[in-house]
């Protein structure tokens, strides 16, 4: 008798081309050691969602998916957003909707949505070099599924936009149909420098429930989720929420810079930035936390939990010719063109580390 085959969800997180460089590392050393067709559902944040959905709805073979993410990282998406962000068009549409949200409305009327933004340069651009107009349930590979995540700024919720079902917790399920490109910009739309979409969508509440219009925000999904994690912890209920997911072993890759160093804390503008840091790693481990145990007590066989800044000196055997993380930790977060040797050295320690912690940690995967 064949054993059963495993069912694996990855998590790529958030950090911009950072990110998407180390999530495709991680996917090259899914793919050579053929653990990449066992993965059931690819959950997505910000760069990380990018590089999820250039796999989930890019080109069916690896190799031509490779090329494409390899070329996308080196060409950029920066310069060309602010091409299109200060065309004449662009400009017009952007302050035209700008205004319309300042304007007076009647008493207890809804807050008018500003329709028109920069975020919408990098839908467009994205539309235009990977997505084309293909929605979110017309996956490549048959038996994937995919959650890309955004936060809604209005409800403070996550957004799950995915090829089975896009949802907030707050409202429902998405009745209409959305565009990878749409879902993916939201999910990456950092709130310092690109402003929230917001959208009107139809929302039902289950079968039979009269639909309802909405609004929401949608900003960058690392603000609610920054690890991608939680849609696949194990036990979730479909009493509040549509995004439940069964998978034997879960795989993070991380592309966290690691632990900060010390700071004196002096001035309000380091306290802020720290104490949003320590929000922040604090949410992360306890995302990890609770995987962790539910693999100790069985409801999960495995967890991997590849991370781009982990100190070396942890790694729990050694690795020739390893990346070492001061190499690479530092890399900016941004959408910037990167250059061959940055790609190189990312995705190398992102398949170093994964083959390392699968063969370490899961061997019976390896």
């Amino acid at each position: 008798m064949n054993p059963p085959r495993p069912r694996i969800g990855v998590a790529l997180s958030g950090g911009g081309f950072r990110a998407a460089a180390f999530g495709l590392g991680c996917c090259r050393a899914l793919h050579d050691t053929g653990l990449l067709s066992h993965v059931k559902v690819i959950s997505g944040i910000s760069g990380g969602g990018l590089l999820a959905a250039l796999y989930a709805y890019g080109p069916a073979d690896f190799d031509e998916f490779d090329a494409m993410t390899v070329d996308l990282l080196r060409r950029g998406l920066q310069a060309a957003l602010i091409r299109r962000t200060f065309t004449p068009t662009a400009v017009s549409r952007n302050l035209l909707a700008a205004t319309r949200t300042l304007l007076p409305r009647r008493t207890g009327s809804e807050p008018r949505l500003r329709t028109a933004n920069r975020t919408d340069a990098l839908r467009d651009e994205l539309t235009d070099r990977a997505f084309g107009d293909r929605t979110l349930d017309q996956v490549r590979h048959p038996t994937l599924a995919t959650v890309l995540t955004a936060t809604d700024l209005r409800t403070s919720n996550a957004v799950r936009f995915g090829s089975l079902r896009s949802s907030c917790s707050a409202y429902g399920t998405i009745v209409e149909k959305v565009t990878v490109a749409e879902a993916v910009a939201a999910s990456a739309a950092f709130p310092l420098l690109l402003p929230a979409m917001e959208r009107t969508y139809t929302f039902t509440r289950s079968p039979g429930t009269p639909p309802e219009r909405r609004a929401v925000s949608l900003t960058d999904g690392g603000i609610y989720d920054n690890l991608g994690l939680s849609v696949l912890e194990p036990q979730r209920s479909t009493h509040h929420t549509p995004h439940v997911y069964d998978v034997d072993y879960v795989i993070s890759c991380d592309a966290g810079r690691g632990s900060l160093p010390p700071v004196a804390g002096h001035f309000a503008g380091t306290r802020l930035r720290r104490s949003f840091d320590t929000v922040h790693r604090r949410s992360q481990d306890a995302s990890r936390a609770k995987l962790h145990a539910a693999a100790s007590s069985g409801l999960l066989k495995g967890v991997v939990h590849a991370y781009l800044g982990m100190p070396d000196e942890r790694l729990p055997v050694p690795v020739p010719d390893l990346v070492p993380a001061s190499r690479v930790r530092t890399y900016p977060t941004n959408f910037r063109a990167m250059s061959a040797v940055d790609i190189e050295l990312i995705t190398m320690r992102a398949e170093q580390l994964t083959r390392v912690l699968i063969s370490h940690y899961c061997s019976e995967l390896a």
